[in-house]
């Protein structure tokens, strides 16, 4: 992601953003993972704060051998599952992207290849699997620079905190507002969150 290149379009677009950057400081994306392994990650730690979701990822990789694999996932038991801190439902979502990735490679083996229309397409298939969690699949495992995930709250609160004074805003006007920062809201949106932290 060209994170630099990123930076000096929004600000020519949207000078409101300086204090955005100012505050998020220097920006650093996580090395990419394996989409499958990516998405695992992704359902442990739904709505669950970072630190929890580590917690519960390490515990769930040490029950899996630390082979995050979807053989591996389909004949561990939903009881060995729960015992690493799992909900019946989270375990439920792991088996079904297992299941997914296994009985169709096909379909997840490009997708650094398809657009992201027709990655979220694919993923939003998957049981436990939605836009949102899509979305940051393509942006921090595919590394796609033009993700805008208005479905977030944390995007939500940063730009009306930053950008509006505070002021609650409709889904509409933020959407409007992101479009001069194509193409690289991923971009901000990473400032946006990090800015907050």
């Amino acid at each position: 992601m060209r994170i630099d290149e990123g930076i000096n379009h929004i600000l020519s677009a949207d000078s409101d953003f300086k204090e955005v950057f100012e505050r998020a400081g220097n920006m650093q994306l996580p090395l990419p993972q394996e989409p499958f392994e990516s998405l695992v990650e992704s359902i442990v730690s739904q709505q669950l704060s970072t630190k929890a979701a580590a917690t519960i990822m390490g515990r769930v990789r040490l029950t899996l051998e630390n082979e995050i694999k979807p053989l591996k996932i389909l004949s561990t038991s939903p009881e060995q599952l729960r015992s690493a801190g799992l909900s019946r439902q989270k375990s439920s979502y792991l088996y079904a992207l297992a299941e997914a990735f296994n009985d169709s490679p096909e379909d997840y083996q490009d997708l650094f290849d398809l657009s992201d229309e027709v990655v979220i397409e694919r993923l939003t298939q998957i049981k436990g699997i939605g836009v949102w969690t899509a979305q940051m699949f393509l942006m921090f495992t595919l590394l796609r620079e033009d993700v805008f995930p208005i479905g977030d709250l944390g995007i939500r609160r940063g730009m009306e905190l930053f950008l509006y004074g505070g002021e609650k805003q409709d889904h509409h006007i933020l959407i409007q507002r992101a479009e001069v920062w194509a193409p690289f809201r991923s971009v901000a949106s990473l400032a946006l969150w990090k800015a907050q932290d």
